[in-house]
């Protein structure tokens, strides 16, 4: 299977490894180098003194959108006339539809 490999498409492979590997890892360095630095001034290390989290599902928005039911189904008719609207956005269930929740570090230095 791996006769006619040339040596130019076994570096372009281990490139294309370090390109993903450097992508999938790169939000996880960020969390950890921006973690390091609101430490190093004396800030909380999960909120940097916001004293709110925001929510991970909704993004801190406090709404979630609903499935995407305007995409057309193969073999299925068309109508150009119709107006194709946006799915509706309902109130995010994890957070409540507030975006956010209150530091978890943050709150347990409080409540001492």
């Amino acid at each position: 299977m791996f006769e006619h490999i040339t040596s130019s498409e076994i570096a372009g492979y281990a490139v294309g490894a370090v390109l993903l590997s450097t992508t999938v890892s790169a939000v996880k360095f960020d969390s950890f180098i921006a973690s390091s630095q609101r430490s190093s001034l004396g800030m909380c290390r999960k909120c940097g003194d916001l004293k709110l989290i925001a929510c991970s599902k909704c993004k801190g928005f406090g709404l979630v959108k609903g499935p995407l039911d305007f995409v057309p189904v193969i073999g299925e008719k068309i109508d150009r006339r119709a107006k194709i609207r946006a799915p509706a956005a309902g109130s995010c269930s994890n957070c409540g539809g507030k975006g956010h929740f209150p530091c978890p570090e943050c709150s347990l230095l409080a409540g001492d």
